[in-house]
């Protein structure tokens, strides 16, 4: 297949070349171009970390094992229904060769591997744009339910990547029962930042037989250098994707890691109080700004329009300068007019960033 801007891999986070691209000499920047819990890693791990390393001369089970686990014992998931991979993202590339997907029906903007991966399956992609609505981002679930008469699968991200807008568990289900024949693949990657846990797909234990969800625990757990995640489908769904998958994608190093983390109860409660204080935080003292928009937050990063020029280099030129790095949203179908996108970090480092807010936002208003 030939390469082009929708099969050529695309991914945010920091890029060493907007200092020249802007303007702004090179120095060193707080990055909040990336989702990840702002506690970093359980400090369980790092104090086993010795133990851990120990055990990179053994072979890992050939299906990650360890992840299975670790989805049994937290969600009570089956390892039948359960299929264990290099991060959530290896399923998204998986799924549509496995399944044969031919015709994938995807909102924007989302996750961009969404459409890559149905791409590079062999199969063909509609989208269907997410409406702006006052200070939130929804999908017209009518407009989905008619479009799907042209698809053989749906994806979502729920909550969505990079908008935050959630989709009620009963939707998703709706959408299922409506097509029984069509595949509904739910991404809830960012699921364990919503305090909401009837929004959770991955606790329903009767899961119709065409969704799959995928979930990680990249995000929450702050191991983004530990690819770990999964798929929960029904076991025919599991029993195709086992068939097509390449073994060993699993490191001996994640398996060990995933049963550990079902004894950090503490940093999950601690990390859920975290940021749903500094999200709001955050979302309350730049919607006073003015000159940003803020869309209504769910997770753990917020989407914002900058509404004081017209062009967003602007204001990632004024960040920069501050030692502040942001994600340019631009290259988002549908968010091409200024849109850019910030993780919920620490009070500390909020407060950094609140505080070159204010800075330039002041001297752009008396300027």
């Amino acid at each position: 297949m030939a390469v082009n801007g929708e099969t050529t891999h695309r991914h945010g986070g920091f890029r060493r070349t907007d200092f020249a691209r802007l303007g702004i000499g090179e120095r060193a920047v707080l990055d909040f171009s990336v989702n990840l819990n702002p506690l970093g890693p359980p400090s369980l791990i790092r104090d086993r970390w010795p133990q851990l390393i120990s055990g990179i001369e053994d072979y890992p089970s050939v299906e990650g094992e360890g992840i299975a686990y670790y989805y049994q014992k937290k969600y009570g998931i089956e390892p039948d229904h359960f299929l264990a991979g290099n991060g959530s993202t290896e399923m998204i590339y998986l799924i549509p060769r496995a399944l044969g997907i031919k015709k994938a029906l995807v909102p924007v903007p989302s996750f961009h591997d969404y459409s890559r991966g149905s791409l590079l399956a062999g199969a063909s992609v509609l989208y269907q744009p997410i409406s702006q609505r006052e200070d939130s981002f929804a999908i017209d679930i009518g407009e989905i339910m008619d479009r799907m008469r042209e698809s053989d699968a749906l994806w979502l991200g729920n909550p969505n990547n990079p908008t935050g807008n959630l989709h009620p568990k009963e939707t998703i289900l709706e959408i299922c029962r409506r097509y029984p024949d069509k595949w509904i693949i739910v991404d809830e990657a960012f699921m364990p930042f919503v305090e909401k846990k009837n929004l959770f797909c991955v606790l329903d234990p009767d899961r119709p037989g065409n969704l799959l969800v995928l979930h990680s625990l990249t995000k929450f757990y702050a191991l983004a250098g530990i690819r770990m995640g999964g798929v929960i489908a029904s076991k025919e769904v599991i029993r195709t994707l086992r068939r097509f998958k390449e073994p060993w994608t699993v490191n001996g190093i994640a398996e060990r890691i995933a049963p550990l983390l079902l004894e950090c109860g503490e940093y999950e409660e601690k990390t859920l109080s975290l940021v749903r204080a500094e999200r709001n935080r955050l979302f309350e003292n730049i919607r006073r700004s003015g000159i940003v928009f803020p869309s209504i937050p769910s997770a753990n990063f917020l989407l914002c329009q900058w509404r004081f020029t017209e062009n967003l280099d602007d204001c990632l030129k004024e960040f920069l300068a501050l030692g502040i790095y942001v994600r340019d949203c631009r290259n988002f179908p549908g968010l091409e007019k200024n849109w850019f996108r910030l993780a919920v970090k620490t009070p500390e480092e909020n407060d950094r960033l609140l505080s070159a807010f204010s800075s330039f936002t002041a001297r752009r208003k008396n300027g």
